[in-house]
């Protein structure tokens, strides 16, 4: 294994110094809206850590938070323009929301230059998770062009995207899913996995070849005894793929999203400047 790689966490505390270094010299705090819908558990977490994040370097974050019994489409639909209209430069919609909503129109009224989770098609800004990961490899200098990627999982917010970003750097990529015939083949074939398939210790060590440099764990799941945990079984890999490494659940990708979306802030802060 390489001994100079920067861990997840090590990496995103330098870069959240750095944001904060730099939010200390703006007028004002840049300002993030967070809409939630309901009291998902987990998204009461996922929001804890931003709020988090948030305190740390200098944004501000407003959280909005709609009940489903009380608000239908159209309600939901009138709280965003009046938040598209404040002074917030992100915002974003904490997924998941209750189904009888349409997730894609409401997203879609978030303007592009305000869309930091970079949902739109036509957003300023690259979704978080694969930001998040493809900056935390260039930073390690993992090296792209050459390379065998394996993607599992096709969503539109995280499979996709990382498949076409590592395109564009210059790796050949297989992107799988549920339908995949023989998923081991193609783990085994990469120089570099990741996993988003959402299934608690799914893979283990047997799943990848000596030759893989990194598995990005982009799960996050609970185990049997509600215990957090990834895709990956990380159990064996020292012993038996020595020279592999494999981003921890928690502490691993899960912390490159939290900081490209506050990267994704900053740069809405200025966009919102520049416009005056």
């Amino acid at each position: 294994m390489r001994t100079d790689i920067v861990s997840c966490k090590d990496y995103v505390e330098i870069k959240k110094k750095e944001l904060e270094e730099e939010i200390q010299h703006f007028n004002r705090k840049p300002v993030l809206a967070v809409i939630q819908i309901d009291n998902d558990q987990a998204s009461n977490s996922y929001i804890k850590g931003k709020k988090k994040d948030c305190d740390e370097i200098g944004i501000e974050m407003r959280h909005v938070n709609i009940h489903s019994n009380i608000a239908e489409q159209k309600e939901v639909e009138g709280i965003i323009k009046v938040i598209v209209n404040s002074d917030a430069d992100g915002i974003i919609i904490q997924l998941p929301i209750p189904d009888k909503y349409d997730l894609e129109r409401l997203q879609n009224l978030i303007p592009p230059e305000k869309d930091v989770d970079g949902f739109r098609r036509d957003s300023y800004f690259k979704p978080c998770t694969p930001k998040g990961i493809i900056d935390w490899m260039e930073y390690n200098d993992f090296e792209f062009k050459g390379k065998d990627c394996c993607v599992l999982g096709r969503s539109k917010i995280v499979g996709l995207p990382l498949t076409n970003m590592l395109i564009e750097k210059g790796t050949t990529v297989t992107c799988c899913n549920s339908t995949t015939l023989s998923t081991w083949y193609y783990t085994r074939n990469a120089d570099y996995v990741f996993s988003a398939v959402g299934i608690p210790n799914y893979f283990d060590f047997s799943d990848f070849s000596d030759f893989c440099e990194l598995v990005v764990d982009i799960g996050i799941n609970r185990d049997e005894n509600g215990k957090l945990c990834g895709d990956v079984n990380n159990a064996g890999f020292e012993s038996s793929l020595n020279d592999t490494y494999v981003t921890p659940v928690p502490g691993g990708v899960g912390l490159l999203t939290r900081l490209a979306l506050m990267q994704n802030t900053l740069n809405a802060y200025k966009i919102q400047k520049m416009k005056g």
